[in-house]
């Protein structure tokens, strides 16, 4: 728990590093030229890091410079306490903001649900933790914000956002389906949870069968209509609403090697959102395999919850943008939560292991998925690859070509595929040579075929 005069030291020390600033951009000495003039600047003193923000008008982008060079050397001299971690500046709206981590006397590590003393009201809500204004930070699945990606590498305390996130949820009236590719290490016991649908799936066999149980609910969910008392809901036969399901997969880095998997990822995040279903994406190692080049994932699922990363590349799928820097996080629920036009950097708030144990009294709903077979999959949306497109892929793969070369073999063939499906092809057409390869089959081109690349 913070104290008083720890409060006022913390901002204190923020008037100071203001003051130093201010003072010299106006004689000049950040920059080795003209003053900079800063017209207002806010101090704020966050759970775990100082926070400045200048308001400079069309001076903006020479302050922005003048912070930054050389590996902010001159701004870390400004600090006037031991700031820990990596000093960060970026834009956020139309101030230049400047970050400092607070060393360990000064910072609020450890914030709970319960301290908060908030509680989220309605389906798909739950806090999520303390914002730089010491706020309660409540988030919502909505038709705004359906989906999120929860990142976060080992020490960064992604395990306990999302132990503390699907265990508010279950007390919301929401339905939850719980995927883990790490064999259940970071979703373990939370199957007996109210309003849990079915077992941990904690293998790929099992993912997959959650997730084509799913993929039906939203057909179902689709071929129902709201009804006009209650527009919005989903109605079904004996319900007069239909809750939202919300689907959580921990460590989906681990799955994404199943190309069936993917596309069934990629549906959930493009029709869950009309059919009241979300997917919560978490994982330790974000990246533009997984992410970036999966265009309609990345457009759909709009929420965001960066914890600290290993690296600049993964901060930028974390966060979804350049800025601000996830890999300068402090760790331990230090995180920045994005939503359409909004950043905030918050502590995450955990729940005590005695307050989860005590709800672990339910059974999932079904005692086991139903099995996984591709053919009974629900139509829609993007098409089952063919024969000729998995051939075609398989030998792409062989000649280790990319995406463009591949896309141009496909057209050679008399096929197509847009970028994101070339994307998943190629990455079926890898996994098939690998296993083949593994089980000592050669894969080569016929005669025929080599002539006619050769003489194109």
């Amino acid at each position: 728990m913070m104290l008083n005069h720890d409060i006022d030291q913390r901002h204190m020390l923020l008037h100071q590093w203001a003051g130093a600033i201010d003072q010299a951009a106006r004689l000049g000495a950040l920059s080795g030229d003209r003053p900079i003039v800063i017209r207002e600047i806010g101090t704020i003193a966050g759970p775990r890091a100082g926070a400045l923000e200048f308001d400079a008008g069309l001076d903006s982008g020479r302050l922005l410079r003048a912070l930054a060079a050389d590996d902010m050397a001159l701004t870390r001299q400004f600090v006037p306490w031991v700031f820990v971690g990596q000093p960060a500046v970026y834009m956020q709206g139309r101030y230049v903001r400047l970050e400092a981590g607070w060393e360990d006397a000064l910072a609020q590590k450890s914030i709970s649900v319960r301290q908060l003393n908030t509680r989220p009201n309605g389906s798909g809500r739950w806090l999520c933790g303390m914002n730089e204004r010491g706020r309660a930070v409540v988030l919502h699945l909505s038709d705004l914000v359906p989906h999120f990606l929860v990142a976060g590498t080992t020490g960064s305390g992604k395990s306990v956002c999302l132990r503390s996130m699907v265990t508010q949820l279950s007390q919301r009236g929401d339905r939850l389906v719980l995927i883990d590719g790490k064999f259940g290490e970071g979703l373990r016991n939370l199957d007996h949870l109210p309003g849990i649908v079915g077992p941990l799936a904690a293998d790929i066999d099992t993912a997959r069968a959650a997730l084509a149980w799913i993929l039906a609910e939203i057909v179902k969910r689709y071929a129902t209509r709201p009804t006009p008392a209650t527009p919005g809901t989903w109605a079904t036969q004996g319900e007069v609403k239909t809750s939202r399901l919300v689907v959580i997969v921990d460590e989906v880095q681990e799955l994404i090697s199943d190309s069936a998997i993917v596309e069934m990822i990629r549906r959930i995040a493009a029709q869950g959102r009309a059919a009241q279903v979300s997917i919560i994406l978490a994982t330790q190692h974000p990246t533009a395999k997984a992410f970036g080049d999966e265009a309609s994932i990345k457009r759909n699922v709009t929420g965001r919850i960066a914890l600290r990363t290993a690296d600049y590349k993964a901060s930028e799928v974390a966060i979804g943008q350049s800025t601000p820097r996830a890999d300068w996080l402090l760790g331990a629920g230090d995180a920045y939560v994005v939503v359409p036009g909004q950043v905030q950097r918050i502590q995450i708030a955990y729940m005590e292991h005695r307050e989860i144990d005590r709800l672990l009294t339910s059974t999932p709903a079904l005692s086991e998925w139903p099995i996984f077979e591709a053919e009974s999959l629900p139509s829609g949306g993007a098409a089952w690859p063919s024969g000729d497109e998995v051939g075609a892929a398989l030998l792409s793969a062989q000649r280790g070509e990319g995406r463009v070369k591949f896309q141009r073999s496909l057209k050679n063939a008399g096929l197509s595929a847009a970028n994101d499906k070339a994307v998943r092809l190629l990455g079926m057409g890898r996994d098939a040579l690998r296993w083949l390869e593994d089980k000592g089959y050669i894969v080569r081109p016929s005669d025929d075929e080599d002539t006619q690349e050769s003489s194109e």
